[in-house]
This record gives structure tokens, sequence and C-alpha cells, in this order.
């Protein structure tokens, strides 16, 4: 009996001293993975702006959150900064034919401090959480399919189905190459400085050769 209770106080204690060194290195990692030393005064503003407007209601953001509307995380690394400046100020313009955030009318200095908070968001280490979105995962699918994954038809209209925000994309091959369709995909701002396209390079190669090959086939 009494050495039944030795080893359970020694397993306890030895229990307790692995979870107080893993609680350790957690916090001691916390700062340099959330990049704490980059928490400037804008992004400070910008979480109180997306407390204040409840946006946690529909999107979910570092796995907290509504599932109404997309996950958010990693929007500034898939979207960048113009794409999600444009949308902020008017997002039917970026979703006309369908379910539509509101419009809260946020004026610029607003703007510029959700998207840095956004910016401080999708620069945390969350060990690969979310996963990657459908498009990124898809293993063998044509280029209108990637297309679709992708929601490049947000901004783009096909034959009549699509956003106006970006050009009709129906007779794209008629004036664009495969080629150049790739680098628009890598670096939308090599043809067009002021571009507001996010760039796709996080797309596997094949996906992009898929999608490029696919446009460039509308004659």
């Amino acid at each position: 009996m009494h050495a039944t209770r030795v080893i359970l106080v020694v397993a306890t204690l030895i229990s307790a001293a692995i979870f107080l060194g893993m609680t350790f290195d957690t916090v001691r990692q916390m700062g340099p993975r959330t990049h704490a030393d980059q928490l400037s005064a804008s992004v400070v503003e910008g979480k109180w702006l997306w407390q204040k407007n409840d946006c946690n209601d529909c999107h979910t953001i570092l796995g907290i959150g509504g599932y109404y509307a997309p996950d958010v995380t990693k929007s500034y690394a898939i979207r960048g900064d113009a794409w999600l400046r444009q949308f902020l100020k008017d997002p039917a313009q970026m979703y006309p034919n369908t379910r539509q955030m509101p419009n809260f009318h946020f004026g610029d200095s607003e703007i510029t401090s959700l998207v840095a908070y956004l910016k401080w968001v999708s620069e945390i280490d969350t060990n690969g959480w979310p996963p990657a979105p459908q498009g990124m995962a898809l293993q063998e699918s044509g280029g209108h399919m990637v297309f679709l994954a992708q929601h490049c038809n947000t901004c783009h209209v096909i034959e009549g189905s699509g956003g106006t925000i970006g050009p009709d994309l129906t007779h794209v091959g008629s004036r664009r190459t495969e080629d150049w369709i790739v680098e628009q995909l890598n670096d939308p701002r090599s043809h067009k400085a002021d571009s507001i396209m996010p760039s796709f390079t996080q797309l596997p190669g094949d996906q992009k050769q898929e999608l490029a090959q696919y446009l460039a086939g509308l004659k």
C-alpha cells in the first residue's frame, strides 16, 4: 500500500512538472508567434472596431466567431491590402450578385485600422489553421473549378455570370496569352500598378497552370 502511494505521488509530481513546463514554454512562445511587438495603435484600433461592429457574429477569426461568412484569419495574406480596402469601402461592389456583407460606411482611417488588424492577425503563427481554401486543396480539377473555388467570379464575369469590379473575362483568351495570365496571377501589379486584384502566388503551380489554360482558352 505504501509503495502504491509513493508511485501515485511521484507520478502526480512528474505530471505536474511536465504540465508546468509545457505551460511555461507556451507562454514563452506567445510573443514571437503573435508578433506582439507589432501591436501598433492602428492594430489596436482595428481590433476595437472589429468588436464594436460585432464582426464575429458572422466571421471566424483565430478560431472564434460565426460561420455565416468566410473565416478571415488569413484574409490579408490571401486577398491583400488593396482588395480589403475596396471591399470594406463598398462590400456590394465586390459581391454584386450574391449574399452581401452590410456596408458599415467606414471612414478611410477606420479602414486603415481594420486592414492593419487583419494584417497582424494573418501573420500570427497558427500552426496551419485555418486549412487551405478548397481551391488550394483540389487534386484533379479543371481550370473552371479552380476559377470558382478561388472565387474569381466575385470580381470577374464570364458569359454574363459574375461580378463586375474586374474586367469581363468572357473572351480574355483573344487578348491575353497563357504566360501573361500566369504573370497576372502571380503579380497583378506588374501589369497595372494600381490593381486591387490579390496575388495568387499561394496557389499550387498545377492549379495555377490549369486556371491560366482555362482562361487562355476563352476566345
